[in-house]
């Protein structure tokens, strides 16, 4: 497979100094390609961000639904008791579908530090942004809700549940949800200019005040492990979940209520730019504000993965007085676009 156009352009990004790190790799119709910045390799720690949601969470959701284990219909009041009234009939599938009315809200301090049930409790007392099942806003706290849900449910904390049923089973060989600040071999990804006393590089506010990496995401990843979860999805192998759940994770529910979602997946619709040519409508994936994606095209047999530390570099820019995030959105629209122009040239894509 040749990646030429590709490469030009993540050349001249790095000379442009949208990023100083990255790792791309390609998936088409058992043609595989791998491009990497000169100080990245397979076994690269990336700042994963928000692809935790489901390279973490809703695959291991999806897991205990094909494990009988919970219901997409069960609801907040069988996890949490002191879940309120306007709150407490939120289901599992709105979570995963972002349409259950709860929103972003930052963290306490002082509320992280007493555990988990105090902040799911103040999760579930912040104010709903919408009557759940009526719209659709992405929501960090809903997936961390989540991860509560899953430690409940296995008795174990939600690291040890994703190492025993994700990462020992496909083998990966270092990720993890935590690394220490001058860990060998990891790209910088945190956008703040330095990291005022904490002791891991995580780049969201509300996994920095958690201080432990959690069901919304900010995981640490590298390329070759990412890559054997993508192999996974594409071949819908069992070591993740059934074939029923792959096929029920992978459609649209939220139709015109807002973006579309699948069971944790971003399904992608007429409206979404990112993926440009390479993904059409019915693709599905996710990102990470870092600046990473993770994207397939089943029609196709094509998967894309995308790692970069871009948002970094674009604070970086501004002296770390702010960023265009649009920017970010608008760079894995060129990237996907190159790729399919370098596969539409050696018959790889038909579209």
């Amino acid at each position: 497979m040749n990646l030429e156009n590709t490469e030009k352009l993540l050349l001249r990004k790095v000379k442009e100094k949208d990023f100083d790190s990255y790792a791309v790799i390609v998936y088409a119709r058992g043609n595989e390609k791998c491009l990497y910045s000169p100080n990245v390799n397979m076994d690269t720690y990336f700042d994963i961000a928000s692809m935790g949601k489901v390279l973490v969470t809703s695959t291991l959701i999806l897991k205990a639904l094909s494990e009988n284990k919970i219901s997409l219909d069960d609801m907040l009041n069988k996890f949490f008791s002191y879940a309120p009234a306007e709150k407490a009939n939120i289901t599992i599938k709105q979570l995963l579908t972002h349409t259950s009315g709860i929103v972003r809200y930052p963290i306490p301090e002082e509320c992280a530090g007493k555990g988990n049930d105090a902040v799911a409790e103040f999760i579930l007392n912040t104010p709903l942004s919408f009557e759940p099942g009526k719209l659709q806003i992405y929501s960090c706290n809903g997936m961390i809700l989540l991860g509560y849900i899953l430690e409940k449910i296995y008795d174990k904390s939600l690291e040890e549940i994703f190492n025993e049923k994700i990462k020992e089973p496909l083998g990966y060989t270092r990720s993890k949800f935590n690394i220490e600040i001058n860990e060998p071999n990891a790209a910088i990804c945190y956008r703040t200019e330095n990291l005022n006393g904490l002791s891991h590089p995580w780049d969201d506010e509300n996994i920095r005040v958690l201080k432990t990496s959690a069901g919304s995401g900010g995981q640490f990843f590298t390329p070759g492990d990412i890559n054997k979860f993508a192999k996974a999805v594409i071949s819908k192998s069992k070591m993740l979940y059934s074939q029923e759940v792959f096929d029920m994770a992978e459609k649209d529910y939220v139709g015109d209520m807002g973006e579309g979602w699948g069971l944790g997946w971003l399904i992608v619709d007429e409206k979404y730019r990112q993926t440009g040519k390479l993904f059409p409508i019915g693709s599905f994936g996710h990102c990470g504000h870092t600046g990473t994606s993770m994207f397939f095209n089943r029609r196709e047999d094509i998967y894309v993965i995308i790692l970069t530390n871009a948002t970094r570099f674009q604070n970086m820019k501004n002296n770390f007085k702010g960023y265009d995030y649009g920017l970010i959105e608008k760079m894995r629209e060129e990237i996907h676009n190159e790729i399919y122009k370098d596969l539409k040239g050696q018959g790889l894509i038909s579209v």
